[in-house]
């Protein structure tokens, strides 16, 4: 199982945000066909827990904006999550998909993963440590052979995957409004590879903190960035990975980059 992501000149990522979500319904089996078909490094899922402990590709707590289901789909089985209907009337019904099926089309492909964990304080299905979600992930991601990475907003929850799985690769997410710089300090504390700001955070931290995670032999991705010239800039300042909803226009930004490095 490749678990390591090495960034360097001759490996930026680019990873699909919720799939090719630009032009498929987010988080389906559709949008990361197409990611993969695009060339995208990693596809990015956002990973919840059913009632019944699988863990499913759903950014929002409960169905009723991406599907035509309402609840919460932490307190749904599997069985009940699956009857939605998630294409949002972009072309034919979509299931939500459950990890293991993303796994499951990616393998093969040599696009791989990017797991986050939505784990969320102040959220109903809020566990401190999030055991029962990470124990989830890990579980899926057994035998799985293209690159991946767990990260999360909850830090408590990137631990738990440091302490059950150490050899597969973490981030830390943090958003425009906090630091960078504690960031940095959380994820060297941890021992977390990845640090990945929003990009407003990114642009604020300027190379000054670009230097100090290269350093410290921490890399910095960031997201969701949809503009071709703004992903080239950045992979160009030495970001290491960017997200974005558009990765055929990531992957040719990449691609220049890398061939003038």
């Amino acid at each position: 199982m490749h678990r390591t992501l090495e960034p360097g000149p001759a490996r930026l990522l680019v990873i699909a945000h919720r799939g090719a979500s630009a032009d498929h319904p987010e988080n389906t089996l559709a949008a990361f066909a197409a990611a993969a078909e695009a060339g995208a490094d990693l596809v990015e899922l956002d990973a919840r827990i059913t009632a019944d402990g699988v863990a499913v590709a759903l950014h929002d707590l409960d169905l009723d904006r991406t599907t035509d289901a309402r609840g919460a789909v932490h307190a749904m089985p599997l069985a009940e999550v699956k009857r939605a209907d998630a294409s949002g009337g972009r072309g034919p019904r979509q299931e939500v998909p459950t990890l293991a099926e993303v796994l499951e089309l990616l393998a093969g492909t040599g696009t791989g993963v990017d797991v986050e964990i939505k784990n969320l304080p102040g959220e109903p299905s809020y566990e401190r440590g999030g055991a029962a979600i990470v124990e989830a992930v890990l579980g899926a991601l057994e035998g799985f052979p293209g690159a991946a990475i767990v990260t999360s907003f909850d830090l408590s929850s990137l631990r738990t995957a440091r302490r059950l799985a150490p050899e597969v690769a973490t981030g830390l997410l943090t958003l425009g409004a906090e630091g960078p710089e504690a960031g940095l300090d959380l994820v060297l504390e941890d021992g977390h590879p990845w640090l990945l700001p929003h990009v407003f955070a990114v642009d604020r931290g300027g190379d000054e903190l670009l230097g100090a995670a290269r350093d410290r032999g921490v890399a910095v991705g960031t997201w969701t960035v949809d503009d071709e010239a703004a992903i080239e800039r950045l992979f160009a300042r030495g970001v290491a990975a960017v997200a974005t909803n558009r990765p055929a226009i990531g992957v040719g930004a990449r691609d220049r980059v890398a061939a003038a490095s």
